[in-house]
């Protein structure tokens, strides 16, 4: 963490200077885990780095960058932990000529490939550029992506297969504002591709599409007190199955629960989604949401197609008092996963189902108008429902987190949490460790 914070300094003193506006940040996750066997506990930061944006004052000219190690785990750490997950870029914003906004941008993520303790140097170059149009409170634009690596990939001789572009085209409204109805807010729409330039083994150019993918979301609050969102998410992977990813339904995401986070590393061939939620406000500190979700993706292999469905819903209830210092906070996941196997030989139906039940009470302490102290403390309790055979997995969570903000430019931030964890190990329900993890965050800004 000295390290760090003399990286900072340097970097301040570095880019501080006149005619530039732009800012400095420090940052370290440790995490810490305690089981019974002493020789089990483990100790990995998770991250460690300096990022840094700095712009060039009425020039459209920016730049920046993140250096940073992760997963750094005692007596076990590689030099890719080290290497692997930095980046540096460039951008310039062109001048606005008829209303058209555009910029280009430029990124270099270098990598260490571990072969044999012999590092050798690869990973990418990224150019990034887009142009957008804004017609009312409409904004309509194209957004492209290219990815230049620095060396090919295993057994590959076509360069062009390595190189991959992303196409989006995307209308967006002006946040808070109507769109062609009273109620009608924050209108998000989005198609995406993504391909390869390979050239040979390539008989049609649909064979170099690697996925398309769309997106459409909606609010809409003419009703007193009630608003409600809306979000429509599809993804097709054409030439090759991919990872489902941390696909989030409702206010749900598959990997905040251990029950399901190996869902995320499914290979799938396509996946759609869908969700709502109604929040509704018209008692004075209190928020209410339902928040109802659906996703169906598909697996296949040479014999076997396989049907997913993850179904359900969450609600949330949030109450604050003492002049918003106090804040409780209620949530229940109710949910099914369904898989539909057909096949040579096979054709069955397989169901289980997640109830998950969470409270959070959590205090802001001010102790002066620069300095505060936020204390909670959090409870999850997760039931996988397999065959009529519960699972439940406890996690307690106190927490403290303290701003500290001396300046208008300076602002440190930490916490501390300890999670402590209960689950089912065989036949019986019982404590398995305890994690110790802590953060801490130096930004400095100048204008």
């Amino acid at each position: 963490m000295k390290k760090t914070l003399l990286l900072t300094s340097l970097v301040i003193s570095m880019v501080a200077i006149a005619g530039t506006t732009g800012s400095v940040e420090g940052y370290n996750e440790n995490e810490a885990t305690f089981v019974k066997n002493p020789a089990s506990t483990t100790f990995v930061a998770k991250k460690i780095g300096v990022k840094t944006e700095v712009k060039v004052n009425e020039t459209g000219f920016s730049f920046g960058g993140d250096f940073k190690a992760e997963d750094l785990e005692l007596g076990k750490a590689k030099k890719a932990n080290y290497l692997n997950h930095s980046s540096v870029w460039a951008k310039y914003e062109l001048p606005e000529l008829k209303g058209v906004k555009s910029y280009v941008k430029a990124t270099v993520e270098p990598k260490f490939v571990d072969e044999s303790d012999n590092y050798k140097f690869g990973g990418s170059a990224e150019i990034e550029g887009q142009a957008s149009y804004k017609y009312d409170v409409l904004t309509f634009g194209l957004k492209s992506k290219t990815n230049l690596p620095f060396k090919l990939s295993e057994n590959n001789t076509d360069y062009g297969k390595d190189v991959k572009s992303t196409h989006k085209v995307f209308v967006e409204s002006e946040k808070d504002k109507d769109v062609f109805v009273k109620g009608l807010k924050d209108v998000k729409a989005n198609v995406e591709i993504k391909h390869n330039y390979a050239t040979e083994n390539v008989t049609k150019a649909g064979e170099r599409v690697d996925y398309v993918k769309g997106n459409v979301e909606l609010a809409y609050d003419s009703i007193k007190d009630l608003k409600i969102d809306g979000k429509a998410d599809f993804t097709v992977n054409v030439n090759a199955p991919k990872e489902l990813g941390n696909t989030k339904l409702g206010d749900y995401n598959l990997e905040d629960h251990e029950l399901v986070g190996t869902l995320s590393k499914e290979l799938v061939d396509f996946v759609h989604t869908y969700n709502a939620k109604l929040t509704y406000t018209g008692v004075k500190g209190l928020s209410l949401a339902v928040a109802p979700f659906v996703s169906h993706y598909r697996t296949s292999g040479i014999r076997l197609v396989v049907n997913n469905a993850i179904y359900g819903t969450s609600l949330n209830a949030e109450y604050k008092t003492l002049n918003d210092q106090l804040t409780l906070t209620g949530k229940a996941l109710l949910a099914g996963y369904s898989v539909l196997k057909n096949g040579t030989n096979v054709a069955n139906v397989e169901n289980s189902g997640v109830v998950s039940l969470g409270a959070n009470a959590k205090y802001d302490y001010k102790v002066s108008d620069k300095f505060t102290v936020s204390p909670e403390a959090d409870a999850k309790l997760d039931l996988l429902i397999y065959d009529q055979q519960p699972a439940p997995f406890l996690t307690l969570t106190p927490k403290v987190s303290a701003e500290y903000k001396p300046t208008d430019a300076l602002t440190l931030k930490g916490s501390v949490e300890t999670p402590v964890k209960f689950k089912t190990v065989g036949a019986e329900f019982k404590y398995t460790d305890t994690q110790l993890k802590t953060s801490l965050n130096l930004k400095y800004e100048w204008k």
